[in-house]
């Protein structure tokens, strides 16, 4: 019965230690426990519906005259358990996530809390080479990262990375992301599974220091998916233009090319850096018809795709200010009745440079999660300064120029790109180091391209509703 007792009381302890986020040492394991506890809350928006996130790329729901304004409080919480050797050889995590769940929102945020609301965010296993621990190989559900623009996100995969030598790193990836129409047997379409036909990725990445001052990188994503179902054809559509909103339906073969820079040097004014990145994608999408935001669905099933996406970043360190430029530019298709896929397209990605045009504070509920606006592309001219008062508080502001990379039609009939200037700023204040109290601001005056967005009796050529948008959050990371 002692015995008994002892277990049961070691086992608490050990539990009681992995909750409060310390290491322990248990039979040659640690574990380790941690959390991103993020409370955000929409203060006002005077368009609700433009930050509905219910499309990836766009939204079809217009901008209104005296649109509804917006508050809201939600949560986003996760949390991982990580349980290592002593030496690192093999580590297991899991990770859970709740949320985006608004205050008072049925599915557990309202009356008594009740809800079904956990999710699984990562599961996976990472193992060092038994003859060099610094060779990894990671197995499982897991955090993904080809290109920030390109596809960053959690996907089922098996990984391989470590260093070639003192300068250089490598990353070898197959990772499948969709393969919930592989076997059409309902159908009756499809013979059990005979490979790579499901949503599969292969990426290598090369990254090294050429000199103390530059840093490059290279990489190549290749992408094959053949999900068809006889006698249907999937939509691929403008306000989804993205690789996982068509993986379950589609057939593609996708090659994309690209490569990064980092450069840095002290002057008399303060570090200078230079960053840039390119990317190049060909290929073809097969079985699905496109929709664009406005027109006929376009009845062609078959694309060749040929885009790209550049960006550059220029900026200043100065003691506690930094100064920065950023240029990028999202290639658009300008015919959507055509076999031809000229826009740049994102496999799965969350951009936040853009407080209206991309994801913010509340990063739920967004206009466009990807580097691109619909099928349109995107052109940024952005200038941001950020300056730290003291060690708890820095304030950013920023200045964007934004445009679509091709015209879309207005209520006139006549085209136009200018999305308008946005300006926008942000205060954050740290009283610990591991607690975050911030807010931000933005506002977007309307360029004449927003008339595209709005509901029908105001269309009429001409942008007649700016937007603003302003956010608060409180957030504990440990």
């Amino acid at each position: 019965m002692a015995n008994c007792y002892k277990a049961k009381l070691c086992s608490a302890i050990l539990i009681a230690n992995a909750a409060m986020g310390y290491s322990v040492s248990v039979h040659a394991a640690k574990f380790d426990f941690h959390g991103d506890m993020n409370n955000r809350f929409q203060a006002y928006s005077n368009q609700r519906d433009w930050f509905d996130g219910a499309g990836s790329t766009g939204k079809r729901k217009r901008l209104k005259d005296d649109g509804e304004t917006e508050n809201y409080g939600e949560l986003k919480y996760r949390f991982w358990f990580e349980a290592a050797t002593d030496n690192n050889e093999v580590r297991g995590v899991y990770a859970t996530e709740i949320g985006g769940l608004k205050y008072g929102e049925g599915a557990g945020g309202d009356f008594s809390g009740d809800g079904t609301n956990v999710q699984t965010r990562w599961a996976y296993v990472d193992l060092g080479v038994p003859s060099d621990l610094d060779q990894r190989i990671k197995v499982g559900l897991q955090p993904i990262s080809v290109e920030k623009h390109l596809w960053q996100e959690t996907a089922t995969a098996v990984m391989f990375a470590g260093p070639m030598n003192a300068s250089w790193d490598y990353q070898l990836l197959w990772g499948r992301g969709d393969s919930s129409n592989e076997d059409n047997e309902v159908n009756e379409d499809s013979p059990a599974d005979d490979g790579f036909d499901g949503a599969d990725n292969f990426a290598i990445n090369i990254d090294g220091n050429l000199s103390s001052n530059l840093k490059v990188g290279g990489f190549v994503l290749y992408q094959i998916n053949d999900q068809i179902s006889e006698g249907a054809v999937g939509i691929i559509d403008s306000v989804d233009y993205e690789i996982k909103k068509i993986a379950d339906n589609s057939k593609y073969d996708i090659a994309n090319v690209g490569g990064t820079f980092k450069y840095s040097t002290p002057t008399t004014s303060g570090n200078l850096f230079i960053n840039g990145t390119a990317i190049y994608q060909t290929g073809t999408i097969e079985g699905v018809n496109f929709t664009p935001l406005s027109g006929a669905t376009n009845p062609i099933d078959s694309y060749d795709l040929g885009a790209y996406f550049l960006r550059g970043d220029m900026g200043l360190d100065f003691g506690a200010t930094t100064l920065t430029y950023t240029l990028w530019y999202s290639s658009g298709d300008d015919n959507s009745a055509d076999d031809k896929f000229d826009a740049f397209i994102a496999t799965d990605v969350d951009m936040n440079e853009s407080m209206i045009f991309q994801e913010n504070f509340t990063d739920s509920d967004y206009f466009a999660e990807t580097p691109y606006l619909l099928d349109k592309g995107y052109l940024m001219n952005k200038l941001q300064l950020d300056h730290k008062l003291s060690s708890q508080v820095t304030v950013s502001g920023m200045a964007i120029y934004n445009s679509l990379a091709d015209d879309v039609t207005l209520g006139d009939g006549s085209q136009d790109k200018s999305l308008g200037f946005e300006f926008g700023g942000r205060l954050s204040y740290k009283p610990y180091n591991s607690l975050e109290i911030a807010v931000e601001a933005a506002y977007l005056v309307a360029g004449d391209a927003m008339d595209a967005f709005e509901e029908a009796s105001i269309q009429d050529g001409n942008a007649d509703e700016d937007i603003i948008h302003v956010a608060g959050r409180i957030r504990y990371k440990f």
